[in-house]
């Protein structure tokens, strides 16, 4: 662990110029035999495919060419799939569930360029002497050999040599397997081997650490013996060790355990409670975080990541694609850095003393006790989705849903006010309530709320014409439309160039779009057997989301074509909130100074989060046959509280 700029602790992603540590390679050694039982006879091997055929050579290729040489790199641990077991969980097989490796260029050569396979996910690090990658496929596992791609060389003397010099990868049972050092190409026999040898010798030497686990204990002994005693010294965790000394401040951890570090043993001065990036638990930071990252990701076991762990850029409370491939990058030695921004290495702050929300009708409650617009009863049953607004059942302070997102505070009695600044038919984009001018609401309020909860976007698909800008005059908004909205309203609240922001401490808390897409399915599986709901008829009468429920064209495009375009595209308006929450929390745009938390609940599209709630009959009303049943409304409540960063 170094020291970043600004003097907060942090692993700072750096090259890596001759390999691991020392000590890391002579535990490697100690603990291969442990490593290499669990599944493989063999460990798996990356070398040169003179061919390019995934066939490797009997001994070291030998590459005469000058002045360049590609090499084409491939991985290989065998053949035999899994027949007991699940692959990348705990199967028997051949198969590779991530990977990483660095080689080495030695002597007259120098790299030039590398050309990742397309097939490949990879993140690389390139130097003139240096190769660096991490990529893999920890959701199916893939059978050798696996393409990684080509390596330019720009050859200047006769006498040079590549080396594979350290590796890891993750075996079809999950655990962690060395991929051995070796050479894998050489201009001529023995004289390159001996040179590549050496070299590597001189850099292991280079990179003896002289820091060691018994030193640390000594400086922690000495610590406490030169601390003054005292009645009052802080303990944040309360685990007995004072905060000045704890190697985890804020996660109680009485015995300091210190297992590892980035790329493994031995410790680092981070307790292994507070290890951001170790989602795992294991104390080190390694491939196998990167490939369980990958399968909690995709919401495939083994589901074990540490929520306290996952966020090693942006919020406390990440565990998104982008903290995944900082973790990648930091493993190759590029990128920013793990940022110790964790829950574990943090403290929780306090509970919010007023929270609002800004919305649209789904926050109002619109017609969500409605239960029919048809059949004996049907002029009556029309005046409820007539009556609009019904905020008694909003998810957000609803009085009739016991799990209210209020109500899960504690309600009324909790301490905390709550209000709503939303309005039924609000857009993110446009409008006189757009999200904007609902924000200029929140910021005249007294006193200004520290939680700000936004629930918006379902307006603005549903008011489009088209999905193909071709086809109609105002199709579904752009990203720099949807982003520019987006951001109009979070200078407001952060305060860039604005006059006022809510308290610095504040939260604010974006929630996904909802699914529009599932609409008319849902309409049509409510109405059918149900003499009292005709979704059909209602929503084509009143033009009710008809991007969304129009069975039949609208501006040349038929409703598959459309919802097809909706399951795209309101995924990419998630996302776009995701990375605008991550530039805001980290002030990577430069619009955050003040440093106010900004959170989403959208991960991806397999992580449960409001956008990705789906809606189905009973989740929408039988009046409009659109808005949220009261079920549906609890459903979203117990949705936004999951994530809730407060």
């Amino acid at each position: 662990m170094t020291k970043a700029a600004g003097g907060d602790a942090r692993y700072v992603a750096r090259p890596r110029t001759t390999g691991r540590p020392l000590h890391v390679l002579l535990a490697a050694l100690i603990l291969a035999p442990v490593w290499a039982t669990a599944v493989h006879a063999a460990p798996p091997m990356l070398y040169h495919s003179a061919n390019d055929d995934g066939v490797a050579a009997p001994g070291i290729p030998q590459e005469l060419g000058m002045p360049m040489v590609t090499l084409f790199l491939y991985l290989d641990a065998g053949a035999a799939s899994t027949g007991t077991g699940t692959t990348c969980v705990d199967g028997d097989g051949d198969e590779l569930c991530g990977w990483e490796w660095a080689l080495l260029v030695n002597g007259g050569a120098d790299i030039q360029g590398f050309v990742p396979d397309p097939a490949q996910d990879i993140v690389s690090r390139v130097s003139a002497t240096e190769l660096a990658g991490i990529g893999g496929n920890a959701v199916t596992g893939q059978l050798g050999p696996i393409r990684l791609g080509e390596v330019d060389l720009n050859i200047t003397a006769p006498v040079w040599s590549v080396s594979m010099q350290t590796g890891t990868a993750v075996t079809a049972a999950f655990t962690l397997t060395n991929i051995p050092s070796t050479e894998i190409a050489v201009p001529e026999p023995g004289f390159a081997t001996a040179l590549g040898s050496g070299f590597m010798v001189l850099g292991l030497l280079a990179r003896l650490r002289t820091r060691s686990v018994s030193r640390k204990f000594l400086l922690v002994i000495l610590l406490l013996l030169l601390t003054p005693g005292s009645a009052v010294a802080q303990d944040a965790d309360a685990d007995g060790v004072p905060d000045g000394i704890d190697n985890c401040v804020y996660s109680a951890n009485p015995l300091q355990e210190d297992f590892a570090g980035l790329y493994g043993p031995p410790g680092d001065g981070i307790g292994d409670a507070c290890q951001c990036g170790d989602v795992n638990s294991d104390g080190a930071i390694d491939l196998l975080d990167a490939a369980t990252y990958e399968r909690g990701l995709a919401g495939l076991l083994p589901i074990d990541l540490d929520q306290d762990k996952c966020s090693v850029i942006g919020n406390r409370l990440d565990c998104d694609p982008n903290d995944r491939q900082t973790l990648r990058e930091t493993i190759v030695g590029s990128g920013a850095g793990i940022q110790p921004v964790c829950q574990a290495a943090n403290a929780v702050p306090p509970g919010p003393s007023r929270i609002v929300a800004a919305g649209d009708s789904i926050t109002q409650g619109f017609s969500a006790d409605c239960t029919c617009n048809a059949g004996f009863f049907g002029l009556i049953c029309l005046l409820c989705p007539a009556g609009g607004d019904q905020p008694q059942h909003s998810w957000f302070d609803g009085s009739s849903l016991g799990n209210s997102f209020y109500a899960l505070y504690g309600g009324p009695g909790s301490g905390i006010t709550s209000s709503r600044v939303s309005v039924s038919g609000a857009e993110m984009t446009s409008g006189g309530n757009q999200f904007s001018i609902q924000v200029d609401n929140i910021l005249a309020l007294s006193p200004v709320p520290d939680l700000v909860v936004v629930e918006l976007g379902g307006n603005d698909v549903c008011n489009r014409g088209c999905v193909d800008a071709a086809s109609c005059g105002n199709p579904l908004y752009d990203d720099a439309t949807w982003t520019t909205a987006i951001e109009a309203g979070l200078d407001k609240l952060v305060g860039f160039g604005h006059p006022t922001s809510i308290p610095i401490g504040g939260t604010v808390y974006l929630l996904g779009v909802p699914r529009v897409q599932d609409l008319y399915a849902a309409g049509v599986a409510k109405q059918t057997g149900n003499s009292s709901v005709n979704c059909d008829s209602f929503r084509d009468s009143f033009d009710v989301c008809e991007i969304a429920t129009l069975n039949a064209p609208m501006s040349g495009e038929d409703l598959p074509t459309r919802l097809a375009a909706l399951e795209t595209r309101i995924p990419r308006y998630n996302e776009i909130i995701r990375d605008l929450a991550l530039a805001y929390t980290t002030n990577s745009n430069g619009r955050n100074p003040n440093g106010i938390e900004v959170v989403t609940d959208y991960v991806n599209e397999s992580i449960a989060s409001v956008g990705t709630t789906p809606f189905g009959e009973n989740e929408i009303n039988g009046g409009d046959c659109f808005h949220p049943s009261v079920a549906g409304q609890s459903t979203l409540a117990a949705g936004a509280w999951r994530s809730n960063p407060r």
